[in-house]
């Protein structure tokens, strides 16, 4: 069963099951056992040690909950969290990684950690979660995937082994090669990642995400003109138009440089 039991999650913070079930209850949406207990993720993780630290500042619980749920729906699901930390600012939670800035809706905040230092914590947990997972056949496609994405934060070595699993599973699980690519283009297996995006592609050829990674692989190859063709296919992000615009002004097209920067800008502005 993927997932953190309760009381794991109990004895990993130090936050009282009651509460834990509380916030479950009014913020988290955790995935449940055939029992019906609550089965926690490492993104709910923290979200319940955000919770933990708001409580212990004195913060208002109706505004906790506003934050929760805010901070819940930011936390990206599809990249290692190992390099975020949450913070206050100005009275605001924010999430920062080398980037970005996530800002949360909140209230007075007086905390700081590093989500890395929670994820060695969980390791153990992750790595147990795997050993059993290694042993049943019950878990689907998606259940593999989801434990790749925990493994990623908090045990990143044994998180190419359960995308790999997802697809033998489902082949066409593209999420699943999306991630595999990712962690196989950072390893500097390029010939490999990029099979993993092309396949993705083949099987959900509206894959934004799976062309934008492979347009960082080709451009990083040296193969401009494919990593334009590429970024093309993922018009919906801000940063595929800067890379175009850099990109066609390498490659001499000034009108589509200008073209393409304008398109950044708008898109950023609408965020």
């Amino acid at each position: 069963m993927k997932g953190y039991s309760t009381q794991e999650v109990s004895e990993l913070i130090d936050l009282p099951e009651t509460v834990i079930r509380d916030i479950a209850r009014g913020v988290l949406d955790p995935d449940r056992s055939p029992n019906h207990h609550f089965r926690f993720s490492f993104q709910d993780i923290v979200v319940l040690r955000t919770a933990k630290e708001l409580l212990n500042s004195g913060i208002q619980r109706s505004k906790i909950n506003r934050s929760l749920l805010e901070l819940q729906r930011k936390l990206p699901s599809n990249r290692p969290l190992t390099a975020l930390r949450i913070s206050g600012d100005g009275g605001a939670v924010v999430l920062r990684d080398n980037v970005s800035v996530y800002n949360p809706e909140s209230g007075q905040i007086h905390f700081d950690f590093a989500i890395s230092e929670l994820a060695g914590t969980v390791a153990p947990l992750a790595r147990k979660a795997a050993q059993e997972a290694g042993n049943s056949d019950q878990l689907s496609s998606d259940d593999w995937f989801d434990l790749g994405v925990d493994l990623e934060a908090v045990s990143p070595e044994d998180a190419p082994a359960a995308y790999k699993r997802a697809l033998e599973l489902d082949p066409d699980h593209a999420d699943a090669r999306v991630n595999l690519g990712r962690l196989l283009q950072e390893a500097g297996a390029f010939e490999a990642a990029e099979a993993q995006y092309q396949q993705a592609l083949s099987s959900e050829p509206d894959n934004m995400l799976a062309a934008f990674n492979l347009g960082t692989l080709l451009e990083d190859a040296g193969r401009i003109h494919d990593a334009i063709s590429a970024y093309k296919n993922a018009a919906a992000f801000a940063d595929a138009h800067y890379n175009l615009s850099r990109l066609y002004e390498l490659v001499g097209q000034h009108t589509e440089a200008l073209k393409h920067l304008k398109t950044y800008r708008r898109l950023i502005d609408q965020k």
